[in-house]
């Protein structure tokens, strides 16, 4: 006690004083914090040791309780679910709906601008910018000409058909059927609001409905043929239309036998399946897409198989865009099934005749037997107005297929397989000018959309090169990261081959107008996946004609 008492020297970094010093200090009636000629009692900043460490510990204390409660509840909640899923299902209601990111967009910065990308471990890629509206990229040598030779030969294995038919008589007489006045139907036809039926008006439409692509020279000669137009100026008052039996003019059109040229695509095509299973070639093209989009493997793996297209010589395939107008009363039925929505439409994805179809799919909604099966997915061919007829998901409440058409392609991705001799470009008619307007495309007997007589007036043309890829944006930004409207400038086509043959390819990536439904159907892809293993399949993707082929390259 003598010697704690006594001075004591300074030192430069004073120490806490031990639990036998504190008891020998509060005997002498020091007081915690008060001067002394002894090492201080607290710490420099004025915190006491004892009263420090009681906070300290009781905070501690109180916080791994709180975490103990929270894991034991947690706990016994998933076993209370686990016991009793379905009960505690309906207690909390249905499952918060999925999000989605905002889709990703290449900028193009100018035109001629080029940037280098790697694609694959052992080279680098470039990207150019061929317009700014559309937004379209080239790409050389995105595929080896091995590649272009084996997909050439895959797609002849598997056998290409015609990649147009015209409608049947079912269809016509489904067209008789609806109820829309002569008088409503020259309103809709008449785009300018004069009162007055241009010939170009008549064209913007013809090719809606039979698949032929008229020229002026045709609509004339029709009009004279079925004596719609008295006067012969090309030009139909409301009265001359009201006059016309619109059955005269289905009499008129199957009379005269369309030849391939006079069609709106005069192409063979088939479909390659790039998804598990696939052969590695097409895998490996599958993903090199999907580094180029820079799109969420989700989207990208559910999107269309792999189009493979021949045109040979006099092969054309006139202007159109790849995709549809978004309709905010409409919905997609392939997403409709997963989201589980009643809207007034359905025009985006519409049921279509079965004879559009193959004859061995099985028809639709017609009741399926036990022996039938709905192949989930696949594409049956083209139908009017050149959109891809995809047969959708079955439906086991009712026990039926279903025929829907998919038109919302967010991207097109477009690969050349070899070089043409002559013609066979890919023209964008409108590229980058500076105003859109549809009735401008016909001007003086001149139809830029035709690409047999006009190729050469568009704007761009593409000239096919093996192993070059080409893609382009069919939506303008929403300003939110999803699909906004169409943009109408990504109208493009094939030009006439003139010699030779020409093989290309499409990728034609898929994405729902609506965010949520987007999200709701790759989570119920997803779902599917997981509890069906190789069942989740759709029959058509494990390919027996080339899914274990192995070809030299």
């Amino acid at each position: 006690m003598a010697a704690a008492a006594g001075p004591r020297p300074e030192v430069p970094n004073p120490q806490w004083a031990t639990p036998e010093h504190d008891q020998s200090q509060a005997a002498a009636g020091l007081g915690d914090c008060e001067d002394a000629p002894v090492r201080p009692l607290c710490k420099p900043r004025g915190i006491c040791s004892r009263a420090y460490f009681l906070v300290l510990m009781v905070f501690v204390h109180l916080y791994l309780g709180n975490v103990l409660a929270l894991l034991l509840f947690v706990h016994y909640s998933n076993g209370d679910e686990g016991s009793d899923p379905r009960p505690q299902r309906r207690a909390q209601g249905p499952s918060p709906t999925p999000t989605l990111g905002p889709l990703t967009r290449l900028e193009g910065i100018k035109v001629g601008h080029e940037r280098k990308v790697q694609l694959v471990a052992d080279r680098d890629h470039f990207i150019r910018t061929l317009s700014l509206k559309p937004l379209l990229f080239e790409i050389p040598g995105f595929l080896s000409d091995e590649e272009c030779r084996l997909i050439i030969h895959l797609a002849q294995m598997k056998g290409l058909q015609r990649s147009q038919i015209l409608p049947t008589e079912e269809y016509e007489e489904a067209m008789g059927t609806m109820q829309v006045s002569q008088l409503d139907l020259f309103r809709l036809l008449d785009q300018n609001r004069d009162g007055r039926l241009q010939l170009r008006e008549v064209l913007a439409q013809t090719r809606l409905g039979n698949g032929r692509w008229m020229t002026p020279e045709n609509i004339q000669e029709m009009y004279s043929a079925i004596k719609a137009d008295p006067d012969g100026d090309g030009v139909l008052s409301p009265q001359e239309f009201s006059d016309m039996d619109l059955r005269d003019f289905h009499k008129y059109m199957r009379s005269h036998k369309a030849e391939a040229s006079e069609l709106v695509r005069n192409s063979h095509h088939t479909w390659l399946y790039q998804g598990e299973g696939a052969h590695h070639v097409m895998r490996a093209i599958r993903q090199r897409v999907l580094r180029l989009t820079r799109l969420s493997p989700e989207i990208v793996e559910l999107s269309e198989p792999l189009q493979v297209v021949r045109y040979g010589e006099g092969g054309h395939y006139h202007a159109h865009v790849d995709s549809g107008p978004v309709y905010p009363e409409t919905v997609c039925s392939h997403t409709k099934l997963v989201a589980n929505e009643s809207v007034p439409f359905e025009t985006s994805c519409r049921q279509v005749p079965v004879t559009w179809g193959l004859p061995s799919t099985p028809r639709p909604s017609t009741t399926l037997t036990q022996a039938q099966s709905c192949p989930v997915g696949m594409p049956l061919g083209m139908g009017p107005g050149e959109h891809r007829v995809i047969l959708i998901s079955p439906l086991p409440q009712l026990g039926t297929c279903s025929i829907a058409l998919l038109p919302y392609s967010y991207m097109t991705v477009l690969f050349y397989l070899n070089n043409v001799t002559g013609g066979g470009e890919t023209v964008f008619p409108v590229a980058d000018n500076r105003t859109y307007d549809e009735m401008s495309l016909i001007q003086d007997d001149v139809d830029l959309r035709d690409t047999r007589r006009h190729c050469d007036k568009g704007n761009l043309r593409v000239k096919p090169r093996q192993g070059t890829a080409v893609f382009w944006y069919n939506y303008l930004p929403d300003g939110q990261g999803w699909v906004g409207d169409v943009d109408d400038y990504s109208l493009h086509g094939g030009c006439l081959v003139t010699r030779g043959t020409k093989w290309i390819a499409n990728n034609w990536i898929n994405v729902d107008p609506s965010r949520a439904r987007q999200a709701l159907f790759q989570q119920e892809m997803a779902r599917l996946a997981r509890e069906g293993g190789t069942d989740s399949q759709p029959e058509w993707a494990l390919d027996r004609a080339y899914r274990d082929a192995r070809v030299e390259l």
